[in-house]
């Protein structure tokens, strides 16, 4: 190839990049010619990485197919003598009464009244707080505070819950909570 033919087809190709209508049929996949190279070897470079994790999340799978799953209902039942023995003492049901009204307000939730109700029996040596508690604000909220009062307190249960929205607009819920909280009779009040 001669000089003169190189030189000619240098100035063509200089005069094709010129153009704006070559720019639009060949520019798109000039450009993205490097882009694709670029992910070529990007996913060249993490193959191996990926085949560990691979590796390790089917490890993970086979150890937790192995492991036996249990069965719903199973756990050992709590004897009434050590769960009463594990309740507190009577004296503390205002202190766990307070901690649970607070930690509603920590959830930000919106307490109208509570309505309290105590009932005791010595021959079982137990004491019963029965507390009802309406409540405002969002199913997180709710959802949080159940989760959160339950965690808290051995000795409460949770024995009904409504749920109600006023409207469909409405973010927040109306909820009805009744809680029991149970304590220990001192020792001289039960019965024998």
């Amino acid at each position: 190839m001669s000089a003169a033919v190189l030189r000619l087809r240098l100035a063509a190709a200089r005069a094709a990049l010129r153009d704006p209508a070559w720019w639009r049929r060949h520019g798109l996949s000039l450009l993205a010619l490097p882009l694709l190279l670029a992910a070529a070897v990007l996913a060249l470079g993490l193959q191996p990485r990926w085949a560990a994790q691979e590796q390790v999340l089917r490890q993970e799978l086979q150890t937790l197919r192995q492991r036996p799953q249990p069965v719903a209902g199973t756990a050992a039942p709590l004897d009434n003598a050590r769960w009463r023995a594990g309740l507190p003492e009577s004296g503390l049901r205002q202190g766990r009464l307070a901690d649970l009204l607070e930690l509603g307000l920590r959830q930000g939730l919106n307490g109208v009244r509570t309505e309290h109700r105590l009932s005791r029996d010595s021959e079982a040596g137990l004491e019963r707080l029965r507390v009802t508690m309406p409540l405002r604000g969002s199913y997180a909220q709710l959802r949080a505070y159940v989760g959160a009062a339950l965690a808290q307190d051995e000795g409460l249960s949770l024995d009904s819950l409504k749920l109600r929205r006023a409207s469909d607009q409405d973010a927040e819920l109306e909820a009805e909570l009744v809680w029991s909280l149970y304590s220990r009779l001192p020792a001289a009040e039960v019965a024998r």
